[in-house]
């Protein structure tokens, strides 16, 4: 299954395209003004649905990091030993995984 970005990004490229073809090829397309109107109402609810859930979808991993954050803050309270060390260890491994698939 491809990732939700990339699905979504690209129902918003099409979305787009067809806005641009019925909004300003009145000419060549030859349907009513009633259709033109309920395709480009659709298309443009289907471009801000797309845009919506992929700011959602960056939403989503920036509270993902917050929680990792926040969970290095909770056991910072703990004396330094092994399971502490342990605990920061995985939790900065998941952080650079992270940082690499961001970028």
């Amino acid at each position: 299954m491809k990732p939700t970005r990339e699905i979504l990004s690209k129902i918003s490229n099409h979305t787009y395209s067809q806005i641009t073809l019925y909004k300003f090829n009145t000419g060549v397309l030859q349907v009513s003004d009633k259709y033109r109107e309920g395709r480009l109402t659709a298309l443009q609810y289907t471009s801000e649905l797309s845009l919506y859930y992929m700011n959602m979808e960056k939403e989503i991993l920036s509270k993902f990091r917050e929680q990792i954050d926040k969970q290095m803050q909770t056991f910072s309270c703990l004396e330094d030993n092994d399971y502490k060390d342990g605990i920061y260890d995985a939790l900065n491994d998941v952080l650079d995984v992270y940082r690499k698939i961001e970028k």
